[in-house]
């Protein structure tokens, strides 16, 4: 469930009013994600998501979002640029929350992916980065390679009286120096999504996709992590096993409209391997401080360190195409 914050019908008039959208119609919590307030709002000019910023996203960055957002969305990538009020901005705050109302999406996100997903998701990676790689502001990746030893530190206290999550972290204590040591610094970097999952890749029916959302984790990185993470999003069930031909479709189609370079290709197994421990981590912290009262059920962390161990047998970055 994704609506942590109530708004009421009379709340959401009240914000509206600084638009020039028409009156509301109906307004609808979504029940999908588990960070932000979403609510599906409908006003006599079209339809729109209401988005209400809770802790998890860092507020700093909310202009940052809305700007890179708004920029694709201008240079007809199907990202969901904010919509602008009568003064220019694109941020308000209702009960106490910072919030935007985006543009509304169509399709939906495919539950029972198969190549055919795989190949236009990958497509349209390539076209993000394309489409952004111009984009002037910068922002750091705040769940990069740099921040994984304090979310190991986090994960300590609340490990403590599970065995497996500290065989877990001391696993990837090891992991981290080796990471640390063969991290690429110079390869091409650009505006990247870092969070390209299944459910954030909407399509119509025939597969082709129609818009890419979820832009909180969106940073200044290496397109090729960029890669790595939705290869690992969309090469693997749900439970961690490898789908070669997931993970060949995706990656060959990225690479037909944005060619990699050999570094690209080469840096790859470490990317992958990394951005495995990184979901695994965030996981992992999640399911050892998880508050039973809450209703948004912890996603498992092993699916993700099962992704690991496939990636360390890869020899080459020439086998994910």
């Amino acid at each position: 469930m994704a609506v942590f914050t109530h708004v009421s019908d009379d709340d959401a008039r009240a914000y509206l009013r600084a638009y020039d959208i028409g009156d509301l119609i109906h307004l609808e919590g979504i029940e999908e994600g588990v960070s932000n307030t979403n609510f599906k709002v409908e006003t006599t000019s079209g339809l729109y998501a209401l988005t209400l910023f809770e802790s998890a996203t860092p507020w700093d960055d909310l202009p940052w979002f809305m700007d890179y957002t708004l920029y694709l969305d201008r240079k007809g990538y199907p990202a969901p640029g904010p919509a602008l009020k009568r003064d220019g901005s694109s941020l308000g705050e209702i009960n106490g929350k910072p919030c935007a109302l985006i543009r509304w999406l169509p399709g939906r996100w495919p539950r029972n992916p198969d190549v055919r997903h795989a190949a236009s998701a990958g497509e349209y990676l390539a076209r993000l980065h394309l489409v952004g790689g111009d984009f002037p502001q910068i922002r750091g990746n705040s769940m990069g390679i740099d921040m994984w030893p304090n979310l190991i530190a986090r994960c300590d206290p609340a490990a403590a009286g599970s065995p497996r999550a500290l065989a877990i972290l001391e696993d990837f204590r090891q992991e981290l120096a080796l990471l640390q040591q063969e991290w690429p610094q110079d390869l091409p970097k650009g505006a990247i999504h870092a969070d390209y999952f299944t459910d954030n890749v909407l399509m119509n029916e025939d597969g082709q996709v129609t818009g890419v959302i979820d832009y909180y984790y969106a940073c200044t990185d290496f397109y090729a992590y960029d890669l790595a993470v939705a290869l690992n999003a969309w090469g693997f069930t749900p439970g961690g096993q490898p789908m070669p031909e997931m993970i060949h479709a995706f990656a060959a189609a990225y690479n037909v409209l944005r060619p990699l370079s050999e570094a690209e290709v080469a840096a790859l197994p470490l990317f992958a391997r990394g951005s495995a421990m990184r979901f695994t981590l965030t996981r992992l912290y999640d399911l050892l401080n998880h508050d039973p009262s809450w209703v948004v059920k912890p996603k498992d962390p092993e699916a993700f360190y099962r992704r690991l161990d496939y990636h360390r047998t890869v020899q080459g970055g020439d086998a994910y195409f």
